[in-house]
């Protein structure tokens, strides 16, 4: 029998969003029913309000079937405001049933599966919650739809529970439940609990066999998606577009393009049509996999590209470098009418910012504020980075200040690049300062831009920050902490280094280990740059040129050969860098004829000798004494010779003293020079030699009124952690009284001072005092007094070590019986026993 119900009205103060209903108890006469209406038919809220008003007025709501459907309506519909009405409708109905019926699980699988689509999955599980606490038995369509919230809201604990009533009631051996199950527990991240209840099932699917691929893919499992894709496909299941779009997905992550074409062809023998989703998946797959070409070729084929599809590729471009070809794109895309988002208009704004293009980028910039992109903080950050990029550090400040509410720690991170790439290391250090919080990418700018400033101890100490605040260095902190430790000769940081890499696992990062390579290079311990060298499992054209530099800086002119032909024979072509390491190890040894011979060979690899090789053929030949060949040479090239090259001429002129031609070498200079201080500085200390005040006097005068100041001497030395800089000329207490004592020992074992070294006129007395007080020496000192018995002393000196300081190394080295290396701005010295590893040729 059919029961009445009316809608009772609140007071005043009440603020209901639907309306209240009460079941009555008398019964309406039939004829008053409304005619069937067909829900089916309802398109919104409005219309199937209009049908329940109907229910209501001739009392049907009392009806089990028509309310079932009702119900079914409102969760059906998917909005938060149907699902009210939906659980108050079925709230009623329950507290007015005196008796269970099947429609009453219906119900509550609706709920479920009702508030899951809309996002509300804690009332999801509840509602499941609710059905037990009922004691109902939920059915097998009931756990699908409560396995969804619990995925999408990564509800593992509560997948477990239900796991465990399904295999208790015996649901456990249904396909659709346990497909749930594989789904969920992937969704959950929990991939081994996925293939567990699949490997369990004796029934599988397609749905069965994507749903685990899809928990591999997302677990960066890709061998195993693939490996799963073929099993599947050997057991006759045809993959559907979900799994195709999964499988290609992982080739394209793995970059295997023999795997991703098996793939495809595969698809391509099946029924299977491609759709949208497809073809976006199979471009940005043969991008990442080197195909750029074949992905174009599909892109441009492609008759019916959405923005997905043109989004895929720009930012696959913006990652290669591909900037102006991602504007095209762009271009292409605006042509076909398609409507950028904000994905778009962030790959714009980093192709704008890597051409430096600021106008497009302003455009960008008028673009998201008409759009109302402005809210999505990758769009900002973007803005702070172009503009950062194109040199406008003021806009870029602009545009953070103005996001106030939205930073992100990015943000600050933009920010703080943007001010190192433009060379205001305080205004990075202050917002630095400022940041409210800070990720492991925040102390890595940091720390890059006070290496890039070639404030090396800097960046060390705020590495050893970094760390009391408990932020573990990543590779690229090391990589600049490595390039620190190199550049300041800091043995003892450079082991730390090296063993904290190893500790880590970093060892495989090729970019990290050929920086090691160079760091220990630089300060002096070729052995360990080698080993770390060999170690390396994979070494590119960087590494094998970071392992010849290592020779050329310790003089060792053979072994650099042979690394070079080591490395051609294994199929590396060199490359510019390249050819410059191995001349200059040429040079330093004295191997005129071979590196002649590599000079010569440049041509066989196509690769066109710039300037930096000439200068190297000048210094070989000018440093073996054959200054009238390198002066035919000069004359030779089908390039102009620049200061550089003169400047190398001029050097080798002053080694050898030929005054003759250092005035003609002069005479070049002059004319291209230009403000370059250490041309003048050299062209000084010639004349000095030959006692040409009057010259000397002139060319300091001209230097004086153009404002250019010699390069002071200093040199830096690392005991026991801590890194101490000399300058010539420093009055150090402990340095210079150790220094009067090691004169005195020298003296007395028949050293005598270099006079002619001291390019001032000025008596021999004076003389002896300012060679006395070179950086190198103070250097030497304090590391004599400061280390114990045995322990080489590691000297690093920005500029060449001149002879007097030479031969001071050698006689201390055989006086302390100690080992001194220095490194001058040319290469190493290895002192030992009173002799140089240089063989006194540099």
């Amino acid at each position: 029998m059919a029961f009445a119900a009316s809608i009772v009205s609140l007071p005043p103060s009440a603020t209901p969003c639907v309306p209240k209903i009460q079941i009555q108890t008398e019964p309406i006469s039939s004829k008053h029913n409304p005619q069937n209406r067909d829900l089916k038919s309802c398109k919104n809220l409005q219309e199937i309000k209009q049908i329940h008003a109907q229910y209501i007025k001739h009392g049907l709501v009392g009806d089990p079937s028509l309310l079932t459907k009702l119900i079914a309506k409102y969760s059906e519909l998917g909005s938060p405001d149907s699902l009210e009405f939906a659980e108050k409708t079925f709230k009623m109905f329950k507290n007015s049933r005196r008796d269970r019926t099947s429609n009453i699980i219906y119900l509550y699988n609706s709920l479920v599966r009702g508030n899951s689509l809309v996002g509300a999955y804690h009332e999801a599980i509840a509602q499941y919650v609710d059905m037990l606490i009922d004691d109902l038995e939920p059915d097998n369509y009931t756990f699908p739809f409560v396995l969804s919230a619990c995925a999408k809201n990564s509800s593992l604990f509560e997948a477990r529970q239900i796991h465990g009533s399904v295999v208790k009631r015996g649901y456990h051996n249904d396909v659709f439940v346990s497909n749930s199950f594989v789904y969920c527990y992937g969704e959950c991240g929990d991939t081994d609990s996925a293939r567990k209840v699949f490997d369990k099932m004796s029934e599988r699917n397609v749905v069965s066999w994507t749903s685990l691929i899809c928990s591999y893919a997302r677990g960066d499992r890709h061998r195993e998606v693939i490996s799963l894709f073929f099993e599947m496909v050997g057991e006759g299941i045809e993959p559907n577009k979900l799994t195709v779009v999964s499988v290609v997905s992982a080739c394209a992550k793995l970059g295997d393009l023999d795997l991703g074409k098996r793939v495809l062809n595969h698809v391509e023998c099946s029924a299977l049509e491609f759709n949208g989703v497809m073809v976006n998946a199979v471009v940005d797959m043969y991008i990442k996999c080197g195909c750029r070409e074949k992905a174009r070729q599909i892109f441009d084929e492609c008759t019916d590209k959405d923005l997905v599809l043109y989004n895929t590729l720009l930012s696959n471009y913006v990652k290669l470098g591909m900037a102006t070809d991602a504007l095209d794109v762009f271009r292409g895309m605006l042509d076909f009418g398609v409507k950028p988002d904000k994905i778009t208009m962030v790959s714009v704004m980093a192709s704008s910012a890597e051409l430096s293009e600021l106008s497009l980028g302003k455009q960008c910039h008028a673009y998201v504020l008409r759009n109302a992109l402005w809210s999505w903080d990758s769009v900002e950050n973007s803005l702070i980075d172009m503009y950062s990029k194109c040199g406008e550090q003021g806009l870029a400040r602009r545009v953070f200040d103005q996001m106030s509410n939205n930073r992100t720690v990015v943000s600050w991170n933009s920010l703080i690049a943007g001010f190192a790439r433009n060379g205001d290391v305080d205004s990075a250090i202050g917002t630095f300062d400022e940041m409210p919080e800070r990720n492991v990418v925040s102390w890595n700018t940091m720390i890059g831009a006070l290496v890039d400033e070639s404030l090396f101890l800097d960046a060390i100490e705020l590495l050893c920050s970094m760390q009391s605040q408990g932020i573990a260095p990543d590779e690229v902190t090391m990589v600049s902490v490595v390039t620190a430790c190199g550049y300041l000769g800091a043995l003892d940081s450079a082991k730390w280094a090296y063993r904290y890499i190893k500790k880590r696992g970093f060892h495989s990062n090729m970019r990290l280990c050929t920086a090691l390579v160079n760091m220990f290079a630089r300060c002096g311990d070729t052995q360990s740059a080698m080993e770390a060298f060999c170690s390396m499992k994979e070494r590119d054209v960087s590494a094998w040129t970071a392992a010849i530099g290592a020779m050329a800086m310790e003089g060792n002119g053979k072994r650099a050969l042979e690394l070079f032909h080591e490395m051609v024979g294994r199929g590396i072509a060199p490359d510019e860098v390249t050819f410059s390491e191995v001349l200059t190890a040429c040079s330093h040894a004295g191997l005129v004829e071979e590196g002649m011979l590599m000079f010569n060979s440049m041509k066989e690899y196509a690769i066109t000798p710039h300037v930096i090789h000439y200068g190297c053929v000048v210094d070989l030949l000018g440093r073996a004494g054959l200054l009238d060949k390198a002066f035919e040479f000069i004359g030779a090239m089908p390039l102009e010779a620049n200061s550089a090259i003169w400047g190398a001429f001029l050097g080798a002129c002053r080694k050898h003293g030929n005054e003759k031609m250092a005035g003609r070498a002069a005479r070049m200079l002059s004319e291209c020079s230009g403000d370059q201080t250490g041309i003048h500085v050299l062209l000084s200390n010639i004349y000095a030699s030959a006692r040409r005040w009057g010259d000397v006097a002139r060319v300091r005068m001209s230097m004086k009124e153009r404002g250019m100041r010699k390069t002071t001497g200093s040199s830096a030395i690392e005991v026991g952690g801590v890194v101490r800089e000399f300058t010539s000329g420093d009055e150090s207490m402990s340095a210079t009284s150790m220094l009067q004592e090691i004169e005195a020992r020298l003296r007395d074992a028949g050293h005598a001072s270099h006079l002619m070294e001291v390019l001032l006129d000025v008596d021999e007395q004076e003389k002896e005092y300012l060679l006395s007080r070179h950086s190198e020496k103070l250097a030497i000192a304090h590391g004599l007094v400061s280390s114990a018995c045995g322990t080489p002393v590691r000297v690093v000196k920005n500029l060449r070590i001149c002879s007097d300081c030479h031969s001071f190394a050698k006689m201390v080295s055989k006086v302390y019986d100690r080992e001194i290396v220095i490194r001058d701005n040319k290469r190493f010295h290895f002192f030992n026993q009173g002799l140089c590893s240089c063989h006194d040729y540099w």
